[in-house]
């Protein structure tokens, strides 16, 4: 079972190695604790996205995505979001803050539904590296 810190904190270092992670922060809260909080029946892109940039921090081609897991109580649909690169600390730092087309889920739970949900994902890079996200939201 993960730990939902060392959850954000190892989706935050991998994307780092790989110079493919960005967040968006239009549509949903995100807590400390890596949950994704949303209202109830209404779509919300959730907070981790996927991108990748080549050193100069030119858009590369997006990653592709198949749900591994899908929600209990509502529906996931991936799209392409534009957002903000996060890198951090490395060598794709200097491209922190830099917009790009990113891989991105929106969350829509059922209308009546009050609680927690998630949904995992497999992503995949266009190099052919393969890595799993893992998104715990909670419906309000």
């Amino acid at each position: 079972m993960p730990i939902p810190g060392r959850t954000t904190l190892g989706l935050i270092l991998l994307c780092g190695a790989l110079g493919g992670c960005v967040t968006s922060g239009d549509s949903v809260d995100s807590a400390p604790d890596g949950i994704d909080r949303v209202v109830a029946g209404e779509p919300a892109f959730m907070q981790q996205t996927y991108m990748t940039m080549d050193e100069r921090c030119r858009q590369v081609t997006r990653p592709s995505a198949v749900l591994t897991q899908k929600p209990r109580h509502g529906t996931v649909r991936m799209l392409t979001h534009r957002a903000r690169a996060v890198y951090g600390p490395g060598s794709y730092a200097h491209c922190d803050g830099r917009l790009g087309n990113s891989l991105a889920f929106e969350y829509t739970s059922a209308p009546d539904y009050r609680g927690r949900d998630g949904f995992t994902v497999r992503v995949r890079y266009a190099d052919g590296e393969i890595r799993h996200g893992r998104y715990e939201i909670e419906v309000r």
